[in-house]
């Protein structure tokens, strides 16, 4: 078991800000992003593993290597620093985190071509908090995400992650809705100002 590894996910992890409305709604296209992105690497992990039961969210750990048993201690750890208990499905994506950190470098040895699969979802956590479960779909602040199926997740061109292509897409998300609703703005001043001119024999 790679300790080390299991106590830096820890530490990215108890940073995050759990109860965080506003990261959501600031952060809500790059977490979108992320989401995707995590759908696009586990598909891959689950195709290379000739495993589709249970995507997106299985216990890739087991699956690569059936005697590892995820320790709890790490998700109490968690918890106990959050100061409460994690939703059903951020505890389940949690557990998998540090399932897969444990097993250190042995995944990319096995498959170098493959990227890390979790890292997209920890990032979603650190841009915003928790994810919930919805009948197919991460739920998100903005709009859920749809799982898709695999056989699309695997031909899905990959999003750069790194955190100025991420704070990219939230800035020209910005941009864009508040142009939306100034023009929304002006069309209901223009009705406004119609409305209130007198009929032309007044």
């Amino acid at each position: 078991m790679d300790a080390g590894a299991c106590e830096r996910l820890l530490a990215r992890l108890t940073a995050v800000e759990w109860d965080n409305p506003a990261g959501e709604e600031r952060h809500s296209k790059s977490r979108g992003i992320l989401a995707l992105e995590y759908l696009r690497r586990t598909a891959l992990w689950a195709k290379a593993l000739d495993t589709p039961t249970g995507w997106p969210f299985f216990d890739l750990a087991a699956i690569f290597d059936p005697s590892v048993d995820s320790d709890p201690v790490w998700l109490e750890r968690l918890e106990s620093s959050v100061g409460r208990h994690l939703g059903m499905l951020t505890q389940r994506v949690v557990s998998n985190m540090f399932g897969w950190a444990s097993l250190g470098d042995r995944p990319r040895e096995r498959f170098p071509e493959l990227d890390d699969p979790y890292e997209p979802m920890v990032q979603v956590f650190e841009r915003g908090g928790e994810i919930y479960p919805g009948h197919g779909f991460i739920e998100l602040y903005a709009q859920p995400v749809p799982y898709g199926d695999i056989a699309k997740r695997v031909t899905q061109p990959p999003f750069p992650i790194d955190p100025a292509a991420l704070d990219d897409a939230d800035e020209r998300e910005r941009v864009m809705v508040e142009e939306a609703l100034a023009r929304q703005a002006a069309r209901r001043a223009e009705r406004a100002a119609g409305q209130a001119q007198p009929p032309a024999d007044a």
